[in-house]
């Protein structure tokens, strides 16, 4: 299964962990769907068991008790109303779709208007709601620990504009000065000169220097050991130390270092050693032997 990085502290902390994104996501979908099933069936259990009570009950209430009854089951109601909207949305966010539960009855059920309340089931109601509220931001928090897993993950395309040819492919190739063979530890991404070099993924710039062969440089730190390099570039946008977003601007296409022409040299470098970036791109790349537009 595919791991997925990021930095802890919202992308500010360089102290980096891993997480399951699979396992994450069907857990908090899942738990999502229980708790908008809990709140229909709160809702249904308690109209059932209140039906039979609600005469007895009502009239042994004094009318400021009754007032106050009411405003509890009033703002139950809204509670309920805001979990199941909140739980929507959660589920929009997980990839789960459009939810659409209501606190409707189920099929078949008489229909009948005003809410009859048991007094000794508010309490136990109140007690739920509660539950499911922190369940509910348990999820939510858990939905933005997996949005910022996937901000930090380099699988954009770290060049301005559509799918990108590439004119050098990671592995062993012909040196385009000595004609011998090498190897070349990234890709070559031609674009014009000037073109916006793109952040692959966040996190924190810890190289923004020229740097020997690879002429004007940037290294964004990902977290997990997972780095990206930037190279050739004509102008640097970025300084080390900053933190970047998903696909910003930290520099502009150019020729600098040992370069034969306008392009990106671009690698990862997962702890310390650098890997074939088709692994994190190849969905936003074009496929090898594509020709390169000149």
């Amino acid at each position: 299964m595919a791991y997925v990085i990021v930095s802890a502290g919202h992308l500010t902390d360089s102290r980096p962990r891993t997480l399951r994104a699979q396992p994450v996501l069907v857990a908090a979908a899942a738990a999502t769907l229980l708790l908008m099933a809990a709140c229909v069936a709160l809702g249904f259990q308690l109209a059932q068991r209140a039906a039979p009570h609600h005469a007895t009950a009502a009239a042994h209430i004094d009318p400021p008790e009754l007032l106050a009854l009411v405003g509890r089951v009033g703002q139950l109601a809204g509670r309920l109303t805001q979990l199941e909207q909140q739980a929507a949305t959660l589920a929009q966010r997980l990839g789960g779709g459009p939810a659409t539960a209501t606190l409707s009855p189920a099929p078949g059920a008489r229909s009948s208007g005003g809410p009859a309340v048991p007094l000794d089931d508010i309490t136990e109601l109140e007690t739920g709601v509660t539950r499911l509220e922190g369940m509910l931001g348990q999820l939510s928090d858990r939905a933005t620990e997996r949005d910022l897993v996937a901000m930090a993950y380099p699988n954009r395309l770290p060049v301005a504009g559509g799918r990108a040819p590439v004119s050098s492919q990671y592995g062993t190739r012909e040196d385009p000065f000595t004609g011998r063979l090498t190897r070349h530890t990234g890709l070559d991404i031609p674009a014009r000169y000037g073109t916006p070099i793109l952040a692959s993924g966040g996190g924190r710039v810890v190289v923004a220097v020229r740097k020997g062969a690879y002429g004007q440089t940037v290294v964004i730190d990902h977290g997990d050991g997972v780095a990206t390099l930037y190279g050739h570039a004509s102008k640097l946008l970025v300084r080390a130390g900053d933190v970047v977003l998903p696909q910003q601007a930290i520099a502009l296409v150019g020729s600098t270092g040992r370069s034969t022409g306008p392009h990106l040299h671009f690698e990862v470098i997962r702890n310390g050693r650098r890997v074939e970036p088709r692994q994190f791109l190849a969905h936003v790349l074009a496929r090898p032997g594509t020709a390169v537009a000149r």
